[in-house]
């Protein structure tokens, strides 16, 4: 009997969602990769580039039998998309969410999906700091992926899609979620809330019709924020704990620069800028390397992929593709 050739879902076709889609089909295996995205032209998009076998409008169609989901969706639509699909997918699927956050994603999944479907949550480090980047197969290569689940996760269904990340060229990362969303409220919510503040002091300021004509590139730089509204503000919402500790920080640090402008000489401020220039410049020529070994799993990426063939879709997507009763679906308990 010929294999069953497993079905791939990528449903949110952005920079990330057309990246790994390219990146699968170049690697091809037993699967076909189908893509759905409420925009027609993201969809459209997806097509031209060949990041997609085949795409369709409707929702249940695209999940329908399907053996692993990636989603991008935002968490105000995470609820709402796990509850329409979770009827559609295989028994043991799994759902690969990538999003800014983690604890609240699992929580959402907890509360949403039956036993049996697995919910797994990750994030990308963008490390590419000197391009607006553009989807390519190869974008994910390097990068530190991370990857986090509840307690009650199946090992295998982490094992998938460490194995995934890993075909896709990245450096799986596995996090504690609550670590991960801390880390996440310094280095990537704190900035995009000083962004927003560094605006709005600018532009409710008095005589901002003039400074505006004096606004040009660092401005530009410092206050970019390329988010919706409506998923930033939901993402910082729900990581509000951790970013009020960063904000309490930030309040005190501010405090010493004020009193470094107040003093009667510069060489403390001068002292500081020092050491925070080296320290950046540090860091910068580490991202561009990409050389984060110390920090992510030891495994060896030739340990992964030489059995990547038989383990993709392993024991636990193996199933019969058949559907629970949908009049009286297994919940999860808690």
């Amino acid at each position: 009997m010929a294999e069953t050739t497993a079905k791939i879902t990528i449903v949110g076709l952005d920079l990330i969602g057309i990246s790994i889609g390219l990146s699968l089909r170049q690697n091809a295996g037993n699967y076909q990769v189908i893509g759905h995205d409420r925009d027609v032209t993201r969809t459209n998009d997806a097509k031209q580039r060949g990041g997609i076998d085949s795409s369709t409008w409707n929702l249940h169609q695209a999940c329908d039998n399907a053996s692993l989901v990636i989603t991008t969706e935002p968490l105000p639509e995470l609820p709402e998309f796990l509850q329409h699909i979770r009827e559609d997918v295989t028994d043991g699927a799994v759902i690969f969410s990538i999003g800014p956050v983690m604890q609240p994603a699992l929580h959402i999944a907890d509360n949403n999906l039956p036993e049996g479907i697995h919910f797994v949550a990750g994030r990308p480090v963008h490390s590419d700091i000197s391009s607006q980047p553009e989807p390519r197969s190869d974008l994910l290569n390097e990068s530190a992926f991370c990857i986090g689940a509840s307690p009650q996760t199946a090992p295998d269904a982490l094992e998938l899609v460490s194995n995934l990340l890993v075909r896709l060229g990245a450096k799986p990362l596995y996090i504690d979620p609550l670590e991960h969303d801390g880390v996440v409220a310094a280095v990537e919510q704190l900035p995009e809330i000083l962004a927003a503040v560094l605006f709005q002091t600018a532009h409710d300021a008095p005589g901002w019709h003039e400074s505006q004509k004096l606004a040009g590139r660092r401005f530009a730089l410092s206050t970019a924020l390329d988010a919706v509204p409506q998923e930033l503000a939901a993402a910082l919402f729900a990581n509000r704990d951790a970013l009020v500790r960063r904000l309490d920080q930030l309040s005190t640090i501010l405090e010493t620069w004020r009193a470094f402008l107040t003093a009667e000489d510069v060489k403390p401020l001068q002292e500081q800028l020092d050491g925070l220039v080296q320290g950046r410049a540090k860091w910068e020529r580490e991202a561009k390397l990409r050389d984060w070994d110390r920090l992510l799993e030891s495994s060896s990426r030739d340990d992964y992929t030489g059995s990547l063939g038989q383990m993709f879709f392993g024991n636990l997507l193996r199933g019969r593709p058949g559907r629970r009763d949908k009049n009286n679906p297994a919940k999860k308990e808690g």
